[in-house]
């Protein structure tokens, strides 16, 4: 871990975050993140952060504020300094659903259609995804899911109680009695086809591959875009594990993981 300073940015980090970095999360786990509207004006200052990082957040971003959220990490960086985006890749998913079908192999396929489209169409915490996740060691298809979502299934680690957080947890239960309540007031059809109960964060906005994400960098004033592996960067130093890498070294997203970085320029 040596070299790893504050001027490093991990956004929406959830609960892999690096001590001694700016973490930066809607919902902080730990007193290490500082919790931040992160499609907004990030609370940090303009051109001092050597790397922004963010992992499996863009895809979450609604698509009219992605340009924005660039811009955002565009002000931060020092000229110079690399930014590092991890997504799924609508390519690999697109190549392996194709590749499972040529062969066969239709569970495979099947699953692979879920990981594409379950969390931008699901209307229920966990969505298909959970039900498949589930049933995945009397199917046979767990190592082959795990290898794809990688740590997906992980539970995510608990900041300690606090009366803040009791009291946020009690207030979150009220609202949602109180939104059942008034959602059991609209006509069912109406519930089916417009009204999700997915966790705020849990579902996708829109899936990129390394062309689309390319643009949208070079639109927000980065170059040299480049796609990078799970374990390379221009970043020296770069903390792979936790990040990027479990501990075994395998990608911790999963093998369908997009890896890009860009810079943004001098002068």
């Amino acid at each position: 871990m040596g070299g790893i300073v504050s001027n490093c940015v991990n956004i929406a980090c959830g609960n892999i975050y690096v001590p001694g970095w700016q973490n930066l999360d809607f919902s902080p786990v730990s007193v290490e993140v500082t919790r931040a509207d992160l499609t907004g004006r990030l609370p940090l200052p303009d051109g001092q952060a050597d790397l922004v990082y963010s992992s499996h957040f863009l895809e979450h971003v609604p698509v009219d504020r992605v340009p924005g959220f660039l811009s955002e990490c565009h002000r931060l960086l020092k000229p110079g300094a690399v930014i590092r985006l991890v997504m799924p890749d609508l390519e690999d998913i697109c190549r392996e659903y194709l590749a499972m079908r040529s062969i066969g192999e239709h569970d495979k396929a099947d699953f692979l259609v879920i990981e594409l489209l379950d969390q931008c169409v699901r209307k229920q915490p966990g969505g298909q995804l959970a039900s498949v996740l589930q049933e995945s060691g009397r199917t046979g298809l767990q190592p082959y899911i795990l290898s794809r979502l990688g740590n997906y299934v992980d539970s995510p680690r608990s900041a300690p109680l606090s009366i803040k957080r009791i009291w946020r947890a009690l207030l979150g239960r009220c609202e949602s009695f109180y939104l059942s309540f008034l959602l059991a007031l609209l006509p069912s059809v109406f519930r089916q086809q417009n009204v999700s109960r997915a966790v705020v964060g849990e579902t996708h906005a829109w899936v990129y591959d390394f062309h689309t994400v390319s643009r949208l960098l070079a639109a927000a004033g980065f170059v040299d875009i480049l796609r990078v592996e799970a374990d390379t960067s221009r970043y020296a130093g770069f903390p792979f594990v936790p990040l990027d890498l479990d501990n075994e070294g395998r990608p911790r997203k999963g093998v369908g993981s997009l890896f890009i970085e860009a810079v943004k320029p001098c002068g």
